[in-house]
């Protein structure tokens, strides 16, 4: 436990610092999911709304950015925009906000034609989604014909024409 029951400061301000102690120390560096509630919950032994006021608290002294459905998000200092937000439009579904990136850096080179494009494994760890999303999203790229797949070998780049 991280926080004192008997202190004079409330709960959910000693469970905010203890986060921002994290922050402040590079393990939860900008562009991060910081806990979502439930997850502060059992950590900390708290109840939900403590942790809701603690994610407040946090959001309040501008160190995250709550994102509708996806979580709070390490911001950089001194700004209010959050680093590994990989979403360009955040009605669209997950999906396509990945295809959208991956089609971003195919157009700016950094992807070259023939090149492979990122694992399944690689999307799920960088934008933090399941395997089905990153499957949708590889095969969103596959029909918009700006990418191919090989059985067994991975999907790659198709050649420009």
């Amino acid at each position: 436990m991280d926080w004192d029951p008997g202190a004079i400061a409330p709960i959910y301000q000693q469970v905010a610092g203890v986060i921002k102690r994290r922050i402040e120390s590079g393990a939860l560096p900008p562009g991060r999911r910081i806990p979502s509630e439930k997850e502060l919950v059992e950590e900390f032994g708290i109840a939900r709304e403590t942790a809701r006021r603690a994610v407040a608290w946090l959001r309040d002294e501008g160190l995250v950015r709550t994102l509708p459905q996806r979580g709070s998000y390490v911001v950089q200092s001194g700004s209010e925009s959050v680093i590994d937000t990989w979403s360009t439009n955040d009605s669209a579904p997950a999906y396509q906000r990945i295809a959208t990136r991956l089609k971003e850096r195919i157009e700016a080179g950094r992807l070259r034609p023939g090149g492979p494009i990122p694992s399944e494994k690689k999307i799920v760890e960088e934008f933090e989604v399941s395997r089905v999303t990153a499957r949708r999203a590889i095969a969103y790229l596959r029909e918009q014909g700006l990418i191919y797949t090989v059985p067994q070998r991975g999907s790659y780049v198709s050649p420009r024409d």
